[in-house]
């Protein structure tokens, strides 16, 4: 997932300047696809475009930018990976470098809003002569990041289609906590939903909501169809209950509950009693996680979910082989 808005908005907002590197055009055998991006500070960088030489190129330009007063807004370079790089991938990169800074937040709050919340959305940078930009944003996706190059103009379109996968996460416990830090780095969103708001981290990745409620319920109801949920809360009862609203919906990818075999057998008998159909209750899924892994700890656990979350999203058709 391409989540440099969510990295740089907060450094943004400190007032610090960033330069921010994209693939614009990737031509025959190269390390990274079109639309790859990487940022960087004076004495930082995030992400990657392919690592080597290509990204201590791509770093010495950003900082070369980073220390200039009056620096151009946006650069171009075309750079071959085998004559100039010594990179055996024997291809063509076209690198955008692009200044941000504290000013550009009136476009990358609401871009990073709609991320956020799984939304499609797509930049327009218009590059201008004499090193300025004008930015765009749209809230639908432009079919694949690219660089238009015309006689009069050049635009750069960088696109991010809506997240195939919708999770809603129940209970910030250690599990839960793990489980985030996998589904941080995933073509998801997620809600992570808990009554105790003292239970959440400081930190969360940038696809992650974050929602302290004590009334699940309408969450559970507003959730698009084609969702996963997820049921691992600090309560037996609550799980219960959790479960038992979520499969009264019959359009869900996938319904997940924590716990055992034993576990299992008592919850199908509590949700015959509460009138849910057998063919319902069949489909929730317990114990949770890709089979063959056995371990107990936490990080373990989260890896074996998310596997079977990918799994049961590659059978459905929500992501692409």
């Amino acid at each position: 997932m391409n989540n440099w808005p969510g990295i740089a908005l907060p450094r943004l907002q400190a007032g610090e300047r960033l330069v921010l590197c994209s693939v614009a055009q990737a031509q025959g055998s190269t390390p990274r696809a079109t639309g790859t991006a990487m940022l960087f500070s004076l004495t930082g960088q995030w992400l990657t475009i392919g690592g080597g030489h290509l990204e201590w190129v791509a770093a010495e330009q950003a900082r070369a930018l980073l220390k200039q007063d009056n620096a151009p807004a946006w650069s171009l370079a075309r750079l071959p990976l085998g004559p100039s790089l010594g990179q055996c991938c024997g291809g063509a990169v076209t690198l955008l470098h692009e200044v941000l800074e504290p000013a550009d937040l009136v476009w990358l709050e609401p871009l990073n809003k709609a991320l956020q919340t799984g939304q499609a959305a797509s930049r327009r940078s218009l590059l201008l002569p004499a090193g300025e930009r004008q930015v765009q944003i749209r809230l639908h996706s432009c079919a694949g990041s690219h660089l238009e190059r015309r006689a009069d103009q050049t635009q750069w379109l960088e696109d991010w289609p809506p997240a195939p996968l919708n999770i809603l996460l129940f209970g910030a416990g250690h599990v839960g906590e793990a489980l985030i830090n996998v589904l941080g780095t995933l073509p998801c969103t997620v809600q992570w939903i808990d009554e105790r708001e003292a239970a959440f981290p400081n930190r969360w990745p940038d696809n992650v909501s974050i929602e302290a409620t004590d009334i699940p319920d309408a969450l559970i109801e507003q959730a698009a169809p084609g969702s996963y949920f997820l049921v691992m809360t600090h309560s037996h009862a609550l799980d219960l209950k959790l479960c038992q609203q979520i499969l009264r919906r019959t359009d869900t990818a996938y319904v997940g509950l924590i716990g055992s075999q034993t576990k299992r057998r008592q919850f199908e008998r509590r949700l015959q009693q509460r009138g849910l159909p057998s063919a319902r209750i069949q489909e929730l899924v317990c114990p949770i996680g890709a089979s063959g892994i056995t371990g107990k700890e936490p990080a373990i656990i989260a890896v074996a979910v998310a596997a079977e979350l990918l799994a049961q999203a590659y059978r459905l058709g929500q992501l692409r082989r």
